[in-house]
């Protein structure tokens, strides 16, 4: 199979609905055995979420494909057997009608290991290792992506990281409230010392 034949064919299934399933991981693994490789076919599947920008649920089905050629799937789902990381940056941008969004997804995973190992008691190695297997370490594709994550604060992501899920009900808490001048002044010295910037900052258009 050629990078244009999967394209062409990746296309089609997008248009018909959902995407993440066995026959869109079968065509991803033909176009492997032919020859295929993990960074075109990433390359490839970027291009197609351009192409269908304009239609959200479209671009979601493309996001699908890319998490099972990427490896952000389950082991069954995946088709290349390592995962692949993407770099971490700051400044992504995202729109949707009246309202923008600027993540700096770097520094965000950045604090969070530093809120794991401060107040989670862990060293950086491991909560480096937690971050990294997270839905959290992924990179953003849409201004919905931003929503999810900011919808919480970051003490609590980290501490969900640090102690698995309903960790509040072990008595650890979920929120800064009973120390947030010490939490604020904490986390204001984390940014400074490694030069990191406020997560995200939402404006309107």
């Amino acid at each position: 199979m050629t990078d244009n034949e999967l394209q062409e064919i990746l296309k089609e299934k997008i248009e018909q609905g959902d995407c993440y399933n066995k026959q869109v991981q079968g065509i991803l693994y033909d176009y492997k055995i032919s020859g295929g490789q993990q960074e075109t076919a990433i390359k490839l599947i970027e291009q197609l979420a351009v192409d269908f920008s304009s239609d959200q649920d479209l671009q979601d089905n493309v996001y699908d494909i890319l998490d099972i050629v990427t490896g952000w799937c389950n082991s069954e789902m995946r088709v290349w057997d390592e995962k692949k990381y993407e770099s971490l940056t700051d400044g992504l941008q995202f729109e949707i009608d009246e309202e923008g969004v600027i993540f700096n997804h770097l520094s965000f995973c950045e604090l969070l290991k530093h809120t794991m190992v401060n107040y989670g008691k862990i060293d950086y190695d491991l909560a480096n290792e937690k971050l990294t297997n997270s839905y959290l370490r992924r990179i953003p594709r849409t201004f919905n992506d931003i929503q999810f994550i900011t919808h919480e604060i970051e003490f609590h992501w980290a501490m969900l990281l640090v102690h698995g899920d309903m960790y509040w009900t072990k008595g650890i808490p979920s929120d800064t409230n009973e120390f947030n001048d010490e939490y604020g002044a904490w986390r204001t010295q984390i940014k400074l010392k490694y030069n990191l910037k406020e997560p995200y900052k939402y404006y309107d258009k």
